[in-house]
C-alpha cells in the first residue's frame, strides 16, 4: 500500500487510505497506532475491515514515515487536536477512532476536544492513568547529545525479549514483524524528536476529565497483558460514562497481531449498535 502525506498542523503527516471511499455511508474509521509503532501495527486488521469501512491509518508525528519535527508539541493533548485538524483536511466530517495502547489515550483525548464528530472510541489496550515523563529523565534530556544515548539505548535492547513481553502467542514473531516494527526506529532523526517527545508528553487524562468523554466506547483487552494490565481497562470502564470492557483470554499487549480476527469482529458488531 503505498500512503500518501499531508500538512496538518505544520508537521508533515504519512497516512494510509484503505477500503471504501469517503462517500460510502459507512462510518470512517481512524487508526491510531502507539508508543514506538506505526500504522504497521494495523497490517492485520485493515484487511479484515477494510470491505465495508473508509480506513485512515496514520503515523503519528515523530514516529513511522511521519516528519521528525524540531517545532511540533509532542503532548497527548496536541495529537488529540491533530486528529481533529487531520480529519479537516482530509474531509472527514465525522468518524469512529480506534487506537492502540497510546493511540488509544490520544483516541480518547480527540473524542474529549470534539464530541460532535467524533462519534465512538474503540481502544485497544488503550494506554491510561500514566503521569508525565519522570522529571529526573526530562533533565537528562537537556544534556548534549542526549539523542545518541537514547540512539544506543534502543540498539542495545533485547530484540527477541522485547517482542516476547508484548506478546502472549509467541508463534506470531516472525521476521516480517520485527523488521516492520523495528525500521522506524533505524532513523536517526526519530531521536531527536523523540527527546522532544519525552519532555512534552504530559500525564493522561485524569478520571475527573475521562468521566466527561460521553460517547460510546469499546475497551478491547488482552488477559495476558504485561504492558497496559488489565486493570486499566476496568478503571476506564469504571470512569467511562458509557463503556463496554471486552478480555481476551491467552492474549498480550498487541491485539490487532494476535487476535485480528476477533478484533475485526467486536468492531463491527459495535459499529453496528445504534447508540
Amino acid at each position: 500500500m503505498m500512503g500518501e502525506k499531508i500538512y496538518v498542523d505544520g508537521v508533515q503527516i504519512y497516512y494510509e487510505h484503505h477500503g471504501k471511499p469517503l462517500e460510502t455511508k459507512m462510518p470512517v474509521l481512524i487508526m491510531i497506532h502507539g508508543y514506538l509503532s506505526s500504522c504497521f501495527s494495523f497490517r492485520s486488521l485493515v484487511p479484515r475491515l477494510k470491505k465495508d469501512y473508509p480506513i485512515f491509518a496514520l503515523d503519528l508525528p515523530g514516529f513511522g514515515k511521519s516528519e521528525k519535527s524540531l517545532t511540533f508539541t509532542y503532548s497527548l493533548r496536541n495529537y488529540g487536536q491533530l486528529i481533529v485538524h487531520l480529519m479537516d483536511a482530509l474531509g472527514i466530517h465525522e468518524a469512529v477512532v480506534i487506537g492502540h495502547s497510546m493511540g488509544g489515550q490520544i483516541a480518547l483525548q480527540a473524542a474529549r476536544l470534539d464530541p460532535k464528530r467524533i462519534r465512538k472510541v474503540i481502544g485497544l489496550a488503550a494506554a491510561g492513568y500514566m503521569g508525565p515523563v519522570k522529571r529526573s529523565i526530562v533533565r537528562l534530556s537537556y544534556l548534549p547529545y542526549f539523542h545518541y544515548l537514547l540512539r544506543l539505548y534502543f540498539y542495545k535492547k533485547d530484540v527477541i525479549q522485547e517482542f516476547v513481553n508484548v506478546t502472549y502467542n509467541k508463534n506470531i514473531i516472525n521476521k516480517e514483524m520485527m523488521e516492520g516494527y523495528l525500521e522506524p526506529l533505524k532513523d536517526p532523526a526519530f531521536y531527536r524528536s523523540f527527546v522532544r517527545f519525552i519532555r512534552h508528553r504530559e500525564g493522561d487524562l485524569p478520571s475527573e476529565l475521562v468521566r466527561t468523554i460521553s460517547q460510546p466506547v469499546l475497551l478491547l483487552w488482552g488477559k495476558e497483558d504485561r504492558i497496559v494490565p488489565v486493570s486499566v481497562g476496568e478503571r476506564f470502564a469504571k470512569d467511562l460514562p458509557h463503556a463496554e470492557l471486552k478480555i481476551f483470554p491467552d492474549t498480550g499487549h498487541l491485539l490487532p497481531e494476535e487476535r485480528p480476527d476477533e478484533v475485526a469482529e467486536a468492531v463491527r458488531a459495535f459499529l453496528s449498535e445504534s447508540k
